[in-house]
């Protein structure tokens, strides 16, 4: 099965940019067992002040935020995958849009064939697909980077719809489908 890099589109230079997430929202409360220390947050964050506003589906930075509509498109294919609402202000413009905070689960599912930089990043991400084969949406256990995968079913949907500010990145992968497909 193919697996694709869930990124924010670099190219839409006017997307909308949270202020104060990080200092706010800890790295380490943005997994399963942590989530109800999201509860006692305040949801509500400023974003930075642009002549123009894109409201892009998919912010990656600071943390993974999905706009309402890919959060419900995730939601079918992840019925208990766990959000948390977030509400980014647009104060000069008086303007509210809600977008879900997702804590995806890590998987160990990394190929004993990726290949590491001299610090410890990734230089070529390899996946074993029998180990992430359960899984439509999820982070992967086990290196620096901060991923989202998704499956080929879920980008799929992700491209016919109109979203706005998402990138597919293939991942390279080790398994059944991959020797099938490459022994044609």
């Amino acid at each position: 099965m193919n697996y694709f890099i869930l990124s924010q589109d670099e190219r839409i230079l006017n997307a909308v940019e949270p202020v104060g997430i990080t200092q706010t929202i800890k790295k380490e409360w943005l997994t399963v067992e942590k989530m109800g220390e999201l509860d006692a947050i305040d949801s509500q964050f400023p974003i930075l002040d642009k002549t123009e506003q894109d409201y892009i589906d998919f912010i990656s930075r600071p943390i993974a935020l999905l706009a309402d509509p890919l959060k419900q498109l995730v939601e079918k294919y992840n019925p208990q995958m766990p959000f948390k609402p977030l509400v980014l202000v647009d104060i000069p413009k008086i303007k509210q849009t809600l977008y879900w905070m997702v804590i995806p689960p890590k998987v160990a599912c990394l190929s004993p064939k990726t290949e590491y930089h001299l610090d410890g990043t990734v230089k070529k991400l390899i996946i074993d697909e029998a180990l992430a084969a359960p899984y439509t949406f999820f982070k992967i256990d086990g290196i620096k980077e901060d991923f989202i995968l998704v499956n080929i079913e879920l980008a799929e949907s992700m491209l016919r719809r109109s979203f706005l500010g998402l990138r597919l990145v293939k991942v390279q992968t080790e398994g059944r489908w991959n020797d099938i497909f490459i022994n044609l």
